[in-house]
């Protein structure tokens, strides 16, 4: 069994630090932008090698000058490039 993209956005979405060095100011992600594709994938007897990208929106909090909160979140596209190793044996996943 190797890993899909849901899996892939689960696992992101459940540790979002291997977005955070993407991002190029607040760090905070908007969990319902991340879209996955995965670029590469080289699979042997006991490992698959993932290369994914990772489209997100960062979450930058700015001016409610007109006293309207909608206008105080902007949004700005994101993406990272991340390695995945999966381990068919131990059903483990790692990045990098």
């Amino acid at each position: 069994m190797t890993p899909n993209k849901e899996n892939l956005k689960s696992l992101i979405l459940n540790d979002k630090s291997l977005l955070v060095k993407c991002c190029k100011h607040s760090g905070d992600i908007d969990d319902n932008s991340i879209d996955i594709v995965i670029l590469s994938s080289i699979e042997t007897e006991q490992i698959t090698q993932l290369k994914i990208g990772v489209f997100f929106r960062e979450v930058l909090a700015g001016c409610a000058c007109s006293d309207d909160p909608s206008q105080a979140i902007i949004y700005e596209n994101g993406y990272c490039e991340l390695d995945a190793e999966f381990n068919k044996m131990t059903t483990l996943i790692s990045f990098s």
